[in-house]
Formats: C-alpha cells, sequence, structure tokens
C-alpha cells in the first residue's frame, strides 16, 4: 500500500542497507503535497551542499509559487551520490506525491542524476543548473576561467546570452578558434550535453521562467549558515522546519498583497485590467513590463490564410525578427520566442497583435496559467481523482477527504468573515456526524460491526529491522562535472544490498540508534497538522513484508500512524536527548 494512502498527512522513508545502517532519508508533510499539487510542474533539486557529522548529502526539492519565489515539495538526506541512491530518492519523490512526475527538473551537473532521471522521469525535460556549470567550470578550466576575456565575452555568453542554436553555435566555434579548446574533454562533454543547459536550445521547455536552480541555491544559502560540524540529524530537520515556515510565511505575506487590483497608468486597457484582476502582483509587474514594451514593436510584414494572420515584428534598436501567428476565430496566438511556452505569460510580440484585436477583450483563457493566479491554491482537488464507494477504506476515505479538507483551509484563511463561515459549517458537520454515529448504536449498546471497525482490529506492525549508526565519515567534496566521481566508485560497494523502508516512528525506535530514532520520532512530533493524525490500517489484515508492492525483494514497508497517540503504553523515556 502506497504511503500517502496509508497516512496522507506525512510521507517519510527511510533506506537501510544490508548492515542495518542508515543510508538514506526522505520526508515531506501535508502542506508541501498540497504545493505540489499546485506548482509541481516544475522541480528543482539541489545537492551541493554537505550537512551533520555524517557528512550526508542535503537535498531539498523546490519549487516555484504563484509570486515567483521558492516553495518546499521535501527534503531528502543521502549517504552518498550514486545511480542507486537517485534512483531510489526519485521512486520516493514520486511516490510521496501521488505518482505525479513533473514536466521539467532541474539538477546540479552529474552523471548519476542524469541516469537517474532518465529511468525515473523518463518523459520530464532535464535541464541543468547554469550556475553549478559556471563553477564547475572554475575547477575544470581555471586557466581559461580565470581570463575575463574568456569567461565574460565567451562562457558566460554560452551559458546565458545566447537567444538561438545559431548564434550559439557560431559562438561556440569563434571560442575554440580563438582559445584552442577543440580537444578540451570537458568542454566537449559540455557542448554534447547543450540542450540541456543552454536556452537557446531549451525554448518551449516549460520553467517557469528560470534556467538554473540559482533559487534552490538562494535557500541553501541559508543551510549554510548552520553550524556543519557539529549539528546532528535533529538539528538539521528543526533548522530546515524554520525554514520551511519562513517561506510559507512569506507567501501568507504576498498573498495579503496581491489583494485588489494594483493602480494602472494605463487604466483604459481591458487586457492589462484582465492581467491586473488575475495574475499576483509579482507576475502581473512581469506581464506588465511585456505590455509596455509591446508599444514598441512594429509590424514589417502581414500575410493572412484565411482566419489566419502572420505577422513579423521588429522593434528599434534591437536585432532579430519575431513571427507571430493570430487566429481570429478562436484567439490562439504564437510566437517564435517561445515566452509563453517556457514562463507562462505572454509575450510582447503576441501582446502587441492581441490588443490591435478589436474582438480582444481580455487575455484568451488558455494563455492565463492558473498557476500564476491570485487563486492558484484554490479548490485544487482535481477532478480525476477516484470516486470513494462505501466499502472503500478507511485510509482511502481520508485520504479523499483531506483533499477537499485542504480546498476549504485555503478559502477560509483569506479573511475572518470566511474563517467565521468555515468554522461555522464545519461545526454543524461534527454534530451531524456525532448524530449519525450515535444512530448507529444498536439498543443494547452495541456497535454496529459492518460500519465501525472493532479497535482490536487496528494493526500495528513493528519493523524487525535495526538501524544503526554510521561512523563519522570525513567530509569530501561534492563531484558535478558530468563524469563518474572517486567518491561514488568507492561508495558502489557500500550502497549494495540496500534496503528500501517506509517506515513509522515507532518501529524505528524499537532497533535504531538514539540520533536515528529520534530523527523520525521528531518528523512524526513536530508536523504542522500532528493533532489530526490517525492510526493507520483500520481493519485491515498486518501489512506483511514480503508484500512489497512491486518494489525489490529487499524492500518493505509498514503502515505510519500518529506516534503521539500511541506513545502511551511505549517507553520512550530512554530515548529522549538530554
Amino acid at each position: 500500500m502506497c504511503m500517502q494512502m496509508q497516512n496522507p498527512m506525512l510521507f517519510y522513508a527511510v533506506q537501510v542497507d544490508q548492515d542495518g545502517k542508515l543510508t538514506n532519508l526522505f520526508w515531506r508533510d501535508s502542506l508541501s503535497k498540497f504545493d505540489y499539487d499546485c506548482f509541481g510542474d516544475v522541480v528543482m533539486l539541489d545537492t551541493t551542499y554537505h550537512v551533520s557529522k555524517y557528512n550526508m548529502i542535503c537535498a531539498p526539492f523546490l519549487g516555484v509559487n504563484h509570486h515567483w519565489k521558492n516553495t518546499l515539495f521535501g527534503c531528502a538526506l543521502l549517504l552518498d551520490e550514486t545511480v542507486n541512491s537517485f534512483i531510489w530518492l526519485f521512486e520516493t519523490f514520486l511516490e510521496a506525491m501521488g505518482n505525479r512526475a513533473p514536466r521539467t527538473i532541474f539538477t546540479d551537473q552529474d552523471q548519476a542524476i542524469e541516469k537517474a532521471v532518465e529511468k525515473v522521469f523518463p518523459n520530464a525535460q532535464h535541464c541543468v543548473c547554469t550556475s553549478q556549470i559556471a563553477k564547475n567550470a572554475a575547477k575544470k578550466i581555471p586557466n581559461l576561467y580565470e581570463k575575463p576575456e574568456f569567461r565574460d565575452r565567451y562562457f558566460s555568453k554560452l551559458l546565458y546570452g545566447c537567444e538561438t542554436e545559431s548564434v550559439f553555435e557560431s559562438t561556440w566555434k569563434e571560442m575554440e578558434e580563438e582559445w584552442g579548446t577543440k580537444d578540451n574533454s570537458w568542454l566537449n562533454r559540455l557542448y554534447e550535453s547543450r540542450n540541456k543547459w543552454s536556452a537557446a536550445f531549451g525554448r518551449g521547455i516549460f520553467s517557469c521562467g528560470i534556467r538554473s536552480t540559482q533559487r534552490s541555491e538562494g535557500t541553501n544559502d541559508i543551510f549554510r549558515l548552520m553550524p556543519a560540524n557539529s549539528m546532528d540529524l535533529i538539528g538539521f530537520v528543526h533548522h530546515y522546519e524554520q525554514q520551511l515556515k519562513y517561506i510559507r510565511e512569506i507567501e501568507v505575506r504576498d498573498d495579503h498583497s496581491s489583494r485588489g487590483k494594483p493602480e494602472l497608468v494605463v487604466s483604459n486597457n481591458a487586457i492589462l485590467t484582465h492581467a491586473a484582476v488575475a495574475y499576483t502582483r509579482t507576475i502581473f509587474s512581469k506581464f506588465y513590463e511585456e505590455f509596455l514594451q509591446s508599444m514598441s514593436e512594429r509590424v514589417l510584414d502581414c500575410s493572412c490564410d484565411g482566419a489566419v494572420s502572420e505577422y513579423t515584428l521588429v522593434c528599434h534598436g534591437i536585432q532579430g525578427k519575431n513571427v507571430v501567428k493570430f487566429d481570429s476565430v478562436n484567439f490562439s496566438v504564437s510566437c517564435g520566442c517561445k515566452l509563453f511556452e517556457s514562463s507562462g505569460w505572454l509575450c510582447r510580440h503576441a501582446l502587441y497583435v492581441l490588443n490591435g484585436n478589436i474582438k480582444v477583450t481580455k487575455i484568451p483563457s488558455a494563455y492565463v496559467l492558473k498557476r500564476w493566479t491570485k487563486g492558484a491554491k484554490d479548490c485544487i482537488v482535481h477532478d480525476d481523482s477516484p470516486q470513494v464507494s462505501p466499502c472503500s477504506s478507511k485510509i482511502s476515505r481520508y485520504s479523499t477527504l483531506m483533499r477537499k479538507a485542504f480546498a476549504v483551509m485555503s478559502l477560509a484563511a483569506e479573511d475572518e468573515d470566511t474563517m467565521r463561515i468555515a468554522m461555522q459549517n464545519l461545526d454543524k458537520m461534527v454534530e451531524e456526524i456525532l448524530r449519525h454515529k450515535s444512530n448507529l448504536l444498536t439498543k443494547d449498546g452495541e456497535v454496529n460491526s459492518d460500519r465501525f471497525v472493532n479497535a482490536n482490529e487496528v494493526s500495528y506492525s513493528i519493523s524487525e529491522t535495526s538501524i544503526t549508526d554510521h561512523p563519522r565519515r570525513k567530509a569530501k567534496g561534492v563531484t558535478g562535472d558530468g563524469v563518474e566521481s572517486k567518491l561514488e566508485k568507492k561508495r558502489k560497494k557500500s550502497s549494495k544490498g540496500a534496503t528500501s523502508t517506509a517506515i513509522q516512528s515507532r518501529e524505528l525506535v524499537v532497533g535504531a540508534t538514539l540520533d536515528e530514532a529520534h530523527l523520525l520520532t521528531h518528523l512524526a512530533h513536530s508536523h504542522q497538522l500532528s493533532s489530526v493524525f490517525s492510526p493507520c490500517n483500520f481493519g485491515g489484515p498486518t501489512t506483511n513484508p514480503s508484500l512489497n508492492n512491486g518494489r525489490s525483494a529487499n524492500s518493505y514497508e509498514y503502515p505510519g500512524r500518529n506516534v503521539a497517540s500511541e506513545s502511551q503504553g511505549t517507553n520512550m523515556e530512554g530515548l529522549q536527548g538530554d
């Protein structure tokens, strides 16, 4: 059974090796799952930072919210950077997010990550972080990169400044001729993967308007403020939660500032007015900039084929032309610059054409992405969610109700009035449900067994997997040159026989060492909505470790549950830190 079905509030999974030593850990909370439902089309993974006395790799998954700011989807701690570890991580992430893969994933430049992405996300666009490439260049070609004439005129232009493939190719050729780099193996490998990092080859790939994981590194800048040499796993998780809280507080403030409509310099334009009402302040500012720039566009040529018109536009002082096609029947519009396809808001060229058509009184609905609107997180219950039958499991019903509850919370939190309406109706719902449950009692006070689950049928499996400490490991630099590192080769042997375990806190307490047991207990207790945790696997059989749901023979899964509600009768005192 999938972990998110067993406990829709909190997902965490650990992987141990054949000796019972912790190798990898991933977790995400309920709100991160909700954020992924809204903004999971683009995901960024940053693996550039090491944490804790074990020198584990910090690997946060990030996205871009409707205010064009970071949102966290979850985090992992990895022992190594082998292909197997990243495959486990991506498969676990996919399971945690309801098996919905991202459209685009940004990662660091690493061969192991590339192989894992190809296996787990075969239909996703894989892009490489350009800022990481620049850092690698400083290490791999220092004699060239330290020279401003090479770095600024060629390398930086190749990373950020080539708008077309032809410009990229000509710039690369000039670099080879002037600097004699034709036989440089690192640059040759970089060229072979140009479609993953060059903006010239990335037109049409949806990336929320970004082309690197620089915004994820902005989050890791805060991680770097931690005392990494002395901080244990618990300390890191706590620091991560504080960062997560800060990001969410920023989003709440941004939601509040986006209320209403901003003042417009051009107040009588229907398209601009529509954008001001629909978009958040940040996205509107980007749209507004495109709108203002559209006034500088001029038509060089125009042709018609039935309802479809084709415009060739030029701008004074800017080289190049842009071709826009517009259908006057269904108001579809496309531009060769591909800004909408990559960012999600219309470009100046398309706006010039739309604004010049008297029939267009607002932005065509196909070009207003909900993820950029003020209501991006409203009613995010998907229409394709399976209908819950009366005989389905309690956990399945619980999961469905939680998705609906998120939509209610999102709407009700807008102001005091909406919160009051929600609270009043929730109180009525509780009373009605209690009356219904009371009516199911028989005259002699026994519970109808067809409608209620006997408490004795609640299954709590205890894992026999014992998790022990890894010894302290001397920190080594993270490699990212796209070639299998010596560190990876060395660790391949240690990762063999690793066991993937979706595990609950009490199970980890039974056989784990102090640090790791406390870590998972901390995860369960610190969850924002821990007060509504419920025991899982009600009325069902005990989960059999051998029934691994399609995983490898060494893979185990166990039901999660509320540690706080079950701590009674479990000796936890000996596991609490000083």
